[in-house]
């Protein structure tokens, strides 16, 4: 089949070549991507990502999308609910919502012995905003070990931009 060919049996919905049936198109080796994302979590080795994935969503659920927007990242251990925030307004606005967090969350049996709710700021992380696509997206800001010995010659004669050159290398 020449490439017209194939253009014309896709969009005429030719089933014979293009169907799921057919199996000189299907790769016995593919699945679906919730069956990867089942058998990804089922590994008793991401058991924390399970209980981190189930803490994010019960709080979506009790608290506003305005309060969501600041919540990085939560995880609850030993009787404490631990709160990530990017920065201070987040980590005030959720500072209010402390005892509504306890008061909701007493009610779910796996969270019956709460004791406290702690707030902090994670400011490894950053917020970029895409206008584009009008959601937002968390980025880690990675920092490196350096690498580098600073062995080179300043020749600037300029005493500031001299004094700035040192202090980078």
């Amino acid at each position: 089949m020449d490439k017209q060919e194939l253009k014309k049996a896709f969009f005429s919905d030719n089933k014979k070549i293009f169907g799921k049936n057919n199996n000189n198109y299907s790769n016995p080796n593919l699945r679906a991507i919730t069956t990867v994302f089942t058998s990804i979590a089922s590994n008793p080795s991401y058991k924390e990502i399970r209980k981190r994935y189930k803490i994010d969503k019960i709080l979506s659920k009790i608290l506003l999308p305005k309060h969501m927007y600041y919540v990085l990242y939560s995880f609850y251990r030993n009787s404490k609910l631990t709160i990530a925030t990017p920065n201070h307004i987040g980590q005030n606005e959720l500072n209010l919502q402390k005892m509504n967090l306890i008061k909701y969350l007493k009610h779910i049996d796996a969270y019956k012995d709460i004791n406290s709710v702690s707030i902090f700021r994670d400011e490894k992380f950053l917020i970029i905003k895409d206008e584009t696509k009008q959601h937002i997206s968390k980025v880690k800001d990675i920092i490196f070990d350096e690498k580098s010995y600073g062995i080179f010659e300043n020749d600037i004669t300029d005493k500031k931009l001299h004094k700035i050159i040192e202090h980078i290398r």
